[in-house]
C-alpha cells in the first residue's frame, strides 16, 4: 500500500514545486529598445531630455502619478471617423505632443495600470510616427511603487513646443483589405487578443485566440523575450512570419505587438479598424468557435 502512494505524491510535489517556479518568474529587460525596467527610469530621470507619461485616465493621474510626469491618455492620439479609436492624423499628433512639451528629442518612458495597454497604444503611435526613443515601463504603476520612486498630486508646468512628426510608416498597419487577403493566405497568420467571451460572440474567419493577458505573469509583468518566443513558437508562429493582430479597437494588440518585437518577431501589423470596423462591414464571420491552440509554456 505504501509504494502504491509514493507516486501520486511525487507527482504532486513536482506540480507544486512547478507552480512555486512559475511564480518567480522575473523579467529583466536589459537593454531593450521598447521596454524599460526600473533601474533604467531612474537613471533616465537624471537627464534633461527625460518626458515621462502616465498613459492613465485624468482622473487616475489626479489621484498620484510619478512626480514630474505629465498626463497623455491614448484616446488623445485617437480619431472616432470613419471608426473609433483609430490613429489619428499627423496633424492632430503635433498639435498634441507639441501641447505636452514633448519634442522631437525628447527621451520618453511610459506607464500605465493595464497591463502595458495603453502604454503600448501610445509606444505604437510614436513609433509610427517616427519618435524612435520611446519605451514602456515594465509592469507601469506596480513597478513605480515598488522602487519607491517619487509621488505626487502637483502637475508639472509645460512649456509648449513644435513637434513634428514624420510621415507614418505604414509597414506596422494592416488594412481591412489586408486583412481579407490574409484570411485566404497560408503566410499570414492572423491572431485575436481579445478575451475568449468576446472572441466567442464573433472572430475574424482563420483568427487564432490568444488573449493579450498571457502575455503577463501573474504579477502583472511583462513575460520574459524567451517565454513569449516559446508560448508563440508552440502557436507554430515563426519570427519571421507575417502576423496581423487585432482586437476590440487594436488597444490591446500593441501590447501584444510591444512583446512580439522584443522577442524577435519582425514582420508584426496591427490591424487599426479592429472589430469594430469588421464588425459593421459586409464582412465574413467566424462560422465555428475555433479553439484556442495549447501551449505548454503558458507561465501567467
Amino acid at each position: 500500500m505504501i509504494l502504491k502512494t509514493k507516486k501520486p505524491v511525487v507527482l504532486l510535489f513536482a506540480l507544486l514545486l512547478s507552480l512555486v517556479l512559475v511564480g518567480c518568474n522575473k523579467t529583466a529587460y536589459i537593454n531593450s529598445n521598447n521596454i524599460s525596467e526600473p533601474s533604467e527610469l531612474k537613471e533616465a530621470l537624471t537627464q534633461q531630455n527625460t518626458v515621462i507619461i502616465d498613459a492613465r485616465s485624468a482622473e487616475e493621474y489626479a489621484k498620484g502619478h510619478l512626480k514630474g510626469s505629465i498626463n497623455l491618455t491614448a484616446g488623445e492620439l485617437t480619431i472616432n471617423e470613419p471608426v473609433k479609436a483609430m490613429l489619428a492624423p499627423q496633424e492632430q499628433i503635433n498639435k498634441v505632443l507639441s501641447s505636452k512639451g514633448i519634442s522631437n528629442d525628447s527621451n520618453i518612458f511610459i506607464y500605465d495600470n493595464s497591463g502595458g495597454v495603453y502604454s503600448s497604444r501610445v509606444w505604437w503611435t510614436l513609433k509610427l510616427y517616427g519618435h524612435e526613443n520611446v519605451k514602456v515601463i515594465n509592469n507601469g504603476v506596480n513597478a513605480i511603487l515598488d522602487n519607491d520612486f517619487e509621488l505626487s498630486l502637483d502637475i508639472p508646468s509645460i512649456k509648449e513646443t513644435n513637434y513634428e512628426a514624420k510621415e507614418v510608416n505604414s509597414s506596422y498597419i494592416a488594412t481591412i483589405d489586408d486583412v481579407k487577403k490574409a484570411i485566404d493566405d497560408e503566410d499570414t497568420t492572423i491572431i485575436d487578443v481579445r478575451s475568449r467571451a468576446e472572441f466567442d460572440e464573433g472572430a475574424i474567419p482563420t483568427a487564432i485566440l490568444y488573449p493579450h493577458t498571457k502575455n503577463l505573469y501573474s504579477d502583472g509583468a511583462f513575460k520574459s523575450t524567451r517565454d513569449t518566443y516559446l508560448n508563440y513558437n508552440d502557436l507554430g508562429l515563426k519570427k519571421d512570419q507575417s502576423i496581423i493582430l487585432y482586437c476590440k479597437s487594436s488597444f490591446r494588440a500593441t501590447q501584444t505587438a510591444l512583446l512580439l518585437e522584443e522577442a524577435g518577431y519582425t514582420n508584426v501589423k496591427i490591424y487599426d479598424g479592429a472589430w469594430l470596423e469588421w464588425s459593421t462591414k459586409d464582412m465574413p464571420k467566424a462560422d465555428k468557435k475555433p479553439s484556442t491552440p495549447a501551449t505548454s509554456q503558458d507561465a501567467s
